[in-house]
């Protein structure tokens, strides 16, 4: 089915949110590339992020979506001013991924003169059982956009595996010996695997496979990455604060992937490295990595998942407690 009578030149997506939620929608960036493969599109959204998606097969261009400049866009019949109209001038259409459940932003968007917009909140009702990923897809459907691949890839160009051979050489790693990226942080406290247990799993399957180690980490990740390196007998060296597409070509040059639930676990799913994710908290049957080589440790407590308002004051982290390391090792010998 063509929706469209006349070419689309032009398509606007916007996608505000975190590095998981970008990855979890690029099938449907693809989608999108793969149905209008002729037209111009921009990703608007964090532009540090969407840097892994510019230039690398879903866009030709990325912009800055910031709620604090687009206020008039939120407001129940605002006037919105010329400066703003301008800036949605010549699209032909708009998916937005931008939680507006009274549609306020998706009408501001029409008095811009757009004429074709794709509204999706951006998670799933709470009473909806299905993957995220399958849950953004879903966007396409009144449009008769077919989605086969529901598997998240990054696209890397030259310069990015440039870099992650030169970054891997500068390291002196051994190419003799497996290099495991371990991720032990997340973006709350109560989705980490106890950073004791990554120091222990670093040491057993040095001892066991003679494994180098590469640990990524976030602005947030300083005090874990210091327990590791106090604990004795682990040396690793880091990946932090890379710009995405460089820390997704050094991922792609691992062995394997061991991390917690995080946007980080999705970006090394989408890589192809295969991975390993340790969940707690939250269900893996909405958020859990998509990728060739995936396997989610998961044990379900008569509590999980766990909303977040809940989540928030759990200190004992049960669920996550019960993953022990030997069930990690064993996967590892299964994926390798």
């Amino acid at each position: 089915m063509q929706y469209y009578q006349s070419p689309v030149k032009r398509i606007l997506i916007i996608r505000p949110g975190a590095l998981g939620d970008l990855i979890v929608t690029l099938p449907t960036f693809g989608a999108i590339r793969h149905y209008f493969p002729d037209a111009h599109i921009e990703i608007m959204g964090y532009t540090t992020l969407l840097e892994i998606t510019k230039g690398r097969f879903y866009a030709d261009a990325v912009s800055r979506f910031d709620h604090a400049d687009n206020i008039p866009l939120f407001v129940d019949n605002a006037q919105l001013p010329p400066s703003l109209i301008k800036k949605f001038e010549g699209v032909d259409l708009i998916f937005s991924f931008v939680s507006d459940k009274e549609q306020v932003f998706a009408r501001n968007l029409r008095k811009t003169g757009v004429k074709h917009i794709i509204h999706r909140e951006p998670l799933p009702a709470c009473s909806e059982s299905i993957h995220i990923i399958d849950y953004l897809l879903k966007s396409l459907d009144s449009l008769g956009i077919t989605y086969p691949n529901i598997m998240p890839k990054v696209f890397l160009n030259n310069e990015d595996l440039c870099f992650g051979e030169k970054f891997i050489k500068d390291a002196a790693v051994d190419s003799s010996k497996p290099l495991i990226a371990i991720h032990p942080g997340s973006g709350s406290r109560q989705k980490c695997w106890p950073v004791e247990r990554f120091a222990a799993l670093m040491s057993r399957l040095s001892r066991n496979m003679d494994a180098q180690f590469l640990v990524t980490s976030g602005p947030a990740d300083d005090k874990i990455i210091e327990e590791l390196r106090k604990k004795p007998g682990n040396t690793f060296i880091t990946a932090n604060q890379l710009p995405l597409p460089h820390l997704a070509a050094i991922i792609a040059k691992c062995r394997l992937f061991i991390g917690n639930d995080s946007g980080v676990t999705h970006l090394a799913a989408a890589t192809g490295t295969p991975t390993i994710a340790l969940f707690g908290p939250t269900d893996p049957r909405i958020w859990g990595p998509r990728g060739e080589k995936v396997t989610i440790l998961y044990k379900k407590l008569p509590c999980s998942p766990c909303p977040v308002d809940i989540r928030k004051n759990c200190f004992s982290l049960s669920c996550l407690n019960q993953i022990e390391i030997e069930s990690v090792v064993k996967e590892r010998c299964n994926m390798l």
